[in-house]
């Protein structure tokens, strides 16, 4: 019998697919040829047609898409932990006046390597905090370079500042380190959205589509929920008509340039869009591939709206914004016809790109919400975490679930630990008892990024001493001292 060639075929694992029937395969095969899946079947059948360059052994593993985390932020790797609950934390003004293009860098690679080793294959990623620092396209393309090198996914966004609720001081101002000097310059709305678009034309669909950009504006219907460290009240007969002057060039450059539109949401943002933008606008302003990340608090206005549109949600399980606005009324927006996912709003100031620990801390808060367990099955979480998360991003015929002709990114994760086990249900071993130290090996566009949890496509030892060696620079800038200082009641009282 004649036999095809592969690339590599992995083995003898249960898939689950996320397919539109959602197939889940015991002792199955999934077949990679250059950077696409070819095919998927039972491993029998497999050996019988193929003759592949590699073999990995799935036995007691699952085999099921990368994770896909449609929310994060760069920078946060290297501010882990520097928190305190009631003086808040270090972010723009240590991103936009601290931090040099090798800080941007040595951040990029750590927190690339943080997903990969956690089974997140695609990650959307804000260069930066709140707005993004887009004062230059160096600090993006220094993070382009990292995820380049480390073989995986990502969506890179940035965009200018919100006009009104920028969370920067006037005049706007960024500081480039060059051969450790600083040098403070100006920059304006226009910039920034000029700086944008440069990125988005030069990088866009770069290393075969691994890089896809996106157009990141904080507030695209305001922050009607008031900010606890920025307290800013909207006078709609003055402020409305910059809203939507601005928020019409963002959508506009955003179709243009074909990339995703991601932005802010929480109680209020949709209605006052729906008051004083018109519902017209309003919609034509959530047309096509939107993303609103966390969306608390919602109302059913603003949630009819939203799902009526397809509209992406990120909603975000662990957060202090959980505790001001409410939870995001995730139930609610699925039923309404959005494009709900799970995500991690990245690794700081109390967080990390584990994306499966906040499977559970989703369920657990729509339970809690709605006292009521049958909310959020197993299986629709997962999918709220591949196939589905994929196409809120705008890439579900790429990537997001495992069949012919979609690429190879796929991952494994080891039954064989004291908690996975029995494997009678795996669907809600993977939902409510995985971490991402259980995955063992990663593929990204049919390249073995990790295997038996060795990373394969860069030096872990030298990304960790890098970051290290360049947040010392940042500390030695800028003290953080007071965001992490612990006293008698740190450890021995109740409260700070």
């Amino acid at each position: 019998m004649n036999t095809e060639a592969a690339s590599i075929v992995v083995e003898n694992g249960t898939i689950l697919t996320m397919d539109g029937g959602n197939r889940v395969l015991h002792k199955g095969s999934v077949v990679i040829q250059g950077n696409t899946i070819i095919d998927v079947g039972s491993t029998g059948e497999i050996r019988k047609k193929y003759r592949p360059q590699q073999t990995i052994d799935a036995s007691n593993k699952v085999i099921m898409p990368g994770l896909v985390d449609t929310y994060g932020h760069a920078g946060h790797g290297l501010i882990k932990g520097i928190y305190h609950p009631k003086l808040g934390w270090p972010s723009s003004d240590l991103y936009f006046h601290q931090t040099s293009a090798d800080w941007w860098y040595a951040e990029g690679r750590l927190s690339a390597l943080e997903r990969l080793r956690f089974g997140v294959t695609t990650g959307l990623t804000v260069v930066g905090a709140t707005p993004s620092r887009a004062d230059s396209p160096v600090f993006a393309e220094r993070q382009i370079q990292a995820v380049k090198e480390a073989g995986v996914r990502s969506v890179i966004a940035v965009g200018p500042p919100d006009p009104l609720v920028s969370h920067l001081p006037s005049p706007w101002t960024g500081t480039v380190w060059e051969e450790g000097k600083p040098e403070i310059r100006r920059f304006t709305f226009q910039d920034a959205l000029n700086n944008s678009i440069h990125l988005f034309k030069k990088w866009n669909n770069a290393y075969d589509a691994r890089i896809q950009m996106a157009l990141h504006y904080p507030y695209l219907f305001g922050r009607q929920a008031a900010h606890p460290k920025i307290p800013f009240v909207y006078r709609p007969d003055e402020h409305a008509p910059v809203m939507i002057e601005r928020a019409e060039q963002i959508k506009d450059v955003a179709d243009t340039y074909n990339v995703l539109l991601h932005s802010h949401a929480f109680a209020g943002s949709v209605q006052f869009a729906l008051t004083y933008y018109g519902e017209q606008r309003t919609h034509h302003l959530l047309e096509g591939n939107v993303l609103f990340a966390h969306c608390n608090g919602l109302n059913d206005a603003e949630i009819l709206t939203l799902g009526s549109r397809g509209t992406g949600i990120s909603v975000v399980p662990f957060t202090h914004e959980n505790i001001l606005y409410g939870l995001c009324p995730a139930v609610e927006l699925i039923e309404s016809g959005a494009r709900v996912t799970i995500s991690t709003d990245g690794t700081a100031p109390y967080c990390s790109y584990d994306l499966f620990k906040e499977l559970s801390r989703a369920v657990w808060g729509q339970w809690m919400r709605l006292k009521d367990q049958t909310v959020l099955p197993p299986g629709k979480v997962l999918r709220m975490a591949t196939i589905e998360a994929a196409e809120a991003l705008g890439m579900g015929r790429l990537i997001g679930s495992i069949e012919s002709g979609k690429r190879a990114d796929l991952i494994l994760v080891d039954l064989n630990r004291p908690h996975l086990v029995p494997n009678e249900s795996v669907p809600r071993l993977l939902v409510f008892y995985t971490n991402g130290n259980d995955v063992d090996t990663v593929i990204v566009n049919g390249q073995i990024l990790m295997r038996n949890r060795r990373v394969l496509t860069i030096d872990e030892e030298a990304v960790v001493m890098e970051a290290k060696a360049e947040a010392a620079k940042v500390f030695q800038r800028s003290d953080v001292s007071t965001y992490i200082r612990s006293d008698r009641r740190f450890w021995m009282n109740s409260r700070y």
